[in-house]
């Protein structure tokens, strides 16, 4: 499936991904370290974490389309330095098929997005080697190739003129060297406003990137939440608790974190980036592996707990891919006002957390794909009406 885009664009949901990969995935009957492993199957796509969630967000703009209310509509771009060679020339292929500008048989002579900035460096590659008698993936990721500062300058210029438009912004995964140890906070000052909705997956220099992400959303306002931009954190328990110099011992899939630790954690993370009379960051969500998710809302103080209530309809084909497409998810709808129960529903902090429920379904729905960040919109919506979403007391 690809997604068909529409030419006339309302407004931009801009994914940052400046560390792309060629993804590889490798089936074995059984993953035998130490010795010869034969393949079943074995196949190329799209990997990095920007990436995938543009892949997951095109899908979900697809759905879309049938809506009568194209105003909302957010249409997704993707920006990333792409890598030279037959990997990145692959990789660009992929992504052109999948937004619906391919096919696509020569990179070198077609005309590339302009947020795509094609670096001198080769494209890394990322393995997966997934066990297919236990369901289990393990992610093998190569060393990223060093951007110019010519490169990183271009970028930065590409997206000042996108600046307008952008009213929702992911900050996805890690960066490659040659980006300066703050360029997720230059890259928000190229490209945010304070009707910009920024969600942020990515522990890089992670401190810096809210405030700067706050500053340009907040700074001036007087009621922080009183114009439609806002600050959203997604990352996994364990990122969290690392964040805050607590470590979680055992496997993701087998312990689950604690969540009021967790909670705790949050509140010290947005604390630390206020700190100096900075504005904050206004929600932290996060994951737990197979385990309940959780939310909190950072200056009402308000937590919810939100966990599947339903097995899914399959066992989980590969796991690669969920985390990216949780916060496409949670972007998409965020910028669509929640999916909120009750239409109309003024309450900031329930839209934000029926976006994150929303995200949770589409994460959980690539599951049950082979390939990254790929889902059926009908398991998305079972699987969103099986989660439970249960506000705690303070």
């Amino acid at each position: 499936m690809s997604a068909r885009i529409l030419k006339a664009a309302m407004s931009i949901a801009l994914y940052i991904g400046l560390n792309p990969a060629l993804q590889r995935r490798i089936d074995l009957n059984k993953l035998a370290v130490g010795s010869v492993n034969r393949a079943e199957s074995s196949s190329s796509g799209i990997g990095g974490k920007g990436q995938g969630a543009y892949v997951a967000a095109l899908q979900l703009y697809a759905a879309d389309q049938e809506d009568a209310d194209l105003s909302a509509m957010t249409v997704p771009e993707l920006c990333m330095f792409l890598g030279t060679g037959r990997e990145g020339d692959a990789l660009a292929e992929f992504l052109m098929s999948r937004a619906g500008l391919g096919p696509v048989t020569d990179v070198a002579s077609v005309c590339l997005p302009k947020l795509w900035i094609r670096v001198a460096s080769s494209c890394r590659i990322c393995t997966t080697l997934v066990d297919s008698e236990t369901g289990d993936a393990t992610e093998i990721v190569e060393p990223s190739g060093k951007v110019s500062q010519n490169e990183w300058e271009a970028l930065l210029a590409a997206l000042e003129t996108s600046k307008s438009e952008v009213t929702a912004l992911g900050v996805l995964g890690s960066t490659p060297p040659g980006v300066p140890k703050d360029g997720y906070a230059k890259v928000l000052q190229c490209a945010c406003t304070s009707k910009t909705k920024v969600l942020v997956d990515s522990v890089v220099d992670v401190f810096g990137t809210l405030r700067t992400a706050a500053r340009c959303v907040h700074a001036g306002d007087d009621d922080s939440m009183s114009k439609s931009g806002g600050v959203l954190l997604k990352l996994n328990a364990r990122e969290i608790l690392k964040l805050t110099d607590q470590e979680l011992v055992g496997s993701d899939s087998q312990v689950a974190a604690n969540p009021d630790k967790v909670a705790t954690a949050c509140l010290a993370l947005a604390a630390k980036v206020a700190e100096g009379g900075n504005p904050s960051v206004d929600f932290i969500c996060w994951t737990d592996g197979p385990f309940p998710g959780g939310a909190l809302a950072v200056r009402s103080g308000r937590r919810w707990r939100l966990e599947r209530s339903q097995e899914l309809r399959a066992p989980v084909i590969s796991p690669i891919g969920a985390g990216d497409s949780t916060s496409a998810g949670t972007l998409h709808a965020w910028s669509r006002g929640g999916y909120c129960t009750s239409p109309g529903d003024s309450d900031a902090d329930l839209c934000a957390v029926e976006s994150f429920r929303f995200g949770l379904a589409v994460g959980a729905a690539s599951c049950l794909t082979g390939e990254n960040a790929l889902f059926d919109m009908s398991d998305v919506w079972a699987i969103y009406n099986a989660i439970v979403v249960t506000e705690l007391l303070s």
